[in-house]
Parts: structure tokens; sequence; C-alpha cells
């Protein structure tokens, strides 16, 4: 027996694909938009997160292709030593006017953006608490943080408390979906800052799906429950209402100057092309 040999034994998938029901991995030979080809055939597209549908909006096209002519394919290194371009810094500007924060940080994906910042947040000794259906890259981060991970079941405000109220004093952050992906409904955010406060925990919302899609201007769940100031760390994409692919944490300057010298998944990675960041900027504008 080897390390390797789950891997000849799955076979559910190749059975699924042997019945003619397999969903994943399909190819489609056209641009994301309200139709696609999809394994030469039209088909409406009913799956995709471009919720806005820019993903095919002129100036973003344009955006990116003057990008890649002034900066090239990419950074060829990571944002802590020569990855750091001008339009980055434009870029987290803008977000973090948008979502109502001092500061920004962009990220390769979203899912490196929950993994950064959870496993820097959450040490020896402190407590990541998320909710049963929270994202895999929340999990996944409170997995790799050195702190415990406790979970309440979904939306059920009386199983947080009951868990906040057995590590009151202990250092704890509260990590949520804004609007859960596969359920679509919104977190009870007013509830879990008020919880937040009495118990002496913070906050961080994941904006994914919530990015402009809830909220007066579209920052999401906290500003749309008027909740931004008591969301420590506002998380969000670049893949969905955006129209390109990275992700971003918004916080306080001094979470993010935290951040930018602790979070392994930023130092370590190389940073957001040319021609994604300046996409997501020109989406937003």
């Amino acid at each position: 027996m080897s390390i390797i040999d789950k891997c000849y034994e799955f076979q559910e998938a190749r059975q699924a694909i042997a019945l003619g029901y397999y969903p994943y991995f399909r190819e489609i030979t056209s641009e994301q938009d309200t139709e696609v080809i999809c394994n030469g055939q039209k088909m409406l597209m009913l799956g995709s997160n471009s919720y806005l549908g820019l993903t095919n909006h002129p100036r973003v096209k344009e955006a990116s292709i003057r990008a890649i002519q002034k900066y090239g394919s990419g950074c060829a290194g990571s944002r802590f030593l020569n990855g750091t371009l001008d339009i980055h810094l434009e870029l987290e500007a803008a977000l973090a006017q948008l979502m109502g924060k001092e500061a920004a940080l962009s990220f390769p994906t979203g899912y490196q953006a929950n993994l950064g910042c959870i496993s820097a947040m959450v040490l020896k000794d402190e407590y990541v608490i998320t909710d049963k259906y929270d994202h895999a890259s929340i999990i996944d981060g409170s997995l790799l943080s050195q702190g415990t991970m406790l979970r309440y079941n979904h939306n059920d405000m009386t199983h947080l408390e009951r868990i906040l109220s057995k590590i009151e004093g202990k250092n704890s952050l509260i990590v949520v979906d804004g609007i859960f992906s596969m359920e679509g409904d919104i977190a009870d955010l007013p509830a879990i800052c008020a919880l937040a406060e009495k118990y002496g925990s913070n906050v961080m919302v994941d904006e994914a799906h919530s990015l402009g899609v809830l909220g007066a201007t579209g920052a999401g769940a906290a500003e749309h429950f008027g909740l931004i100031k008591q969301s420590d760390f506002l998380m969000g994409t670049f893949s969905k209402s955006l129209a390109s692919v990275g992700g971003f944490i918004a916080a306080d300057e001094d979470l993010i100057h935290y951040l930018k010298h602790k979070s392994r998944a930023l130092i370590f990675s190389a940073s957001l092309p040319p021609a994604s960041t300046a996409s997501a900027l020109e989406a937003i504008k």
C-alpha cells in the first residue's frame, strides 16, 4: 500500500462520467456571458458568478489589455519584494474607499485572502469561530492557523453565544460569509456583531458573494446592515462582481500593515498579475 494507491481506487467520478451525468470540468469555448458554447452547444449560463455582467464590458477588457502592454504579463515576484506596482496601490485605495475602511490589501485569489488573513491573525491559545456553512477557504484558513477552531450551527445565534460564553476572556475571531455561497441566505450579522461586542470577540465578514449585490453602494452585507465599523475585517473577491480574479482584505490601516508583514499567503506568493489588477480596478470604476 502506498500513498498514491487511493488515486487508483477513486472511481466515483469515472462512474458518473461513464453514466453520462458528470457535471464538472465542462469545456467552454466562448466568452462568459448569458449564453456560452459548452461541449460544442449553445447553452444558457445559469452557473456564472459574474453577478454584474462586467466580465465582457469593453472598458474592463481595454483596461486589462493596456496593463499588459505597459507592465507585461506578470510581476515576477511577491508583493513583499519586487511585485508591487502602482496599480496595485491604486486598486487597494479604491477598495478601501468602496468598503468604507482605512486600507486594503490584495491577494492573488480570494481563497488566499481568507487563508492569509485568518492564519496570520489567529495564533496559539486564540480561537477562530466559524459558521458550519462557511466557505472552504475559511475552514482551511482556520485549520492552518495556530489557534483552535470552533464551529456553530448555521445562523444559530444561541449556539454561537454558548460557544462565546465558554471562552469569554480569550482572544477570538468570528468569521462568517456575508451571503452563504451554497445556500444563498444572509448571515445574521447584527446578532453576530452584538455578541462579539458582548463577549469581546472580533468579526471578519467574507463578502465574496455579497460584494456588488448588497448595500447602498454594493459594498456587501456589512454595509447592508450598517455594520462596517463593527466588522474588523472585510474580505472580498474579484472573480464575481468585479470581473477578474483575486481577493482582498479591507480593514483599519494598522491591521493591514500587520497582514503585509505576517501573512505567509501574501509574502510567499507572486503578486496579482497586471491584467487582473487593472480589470478589477476598472470594474470598480
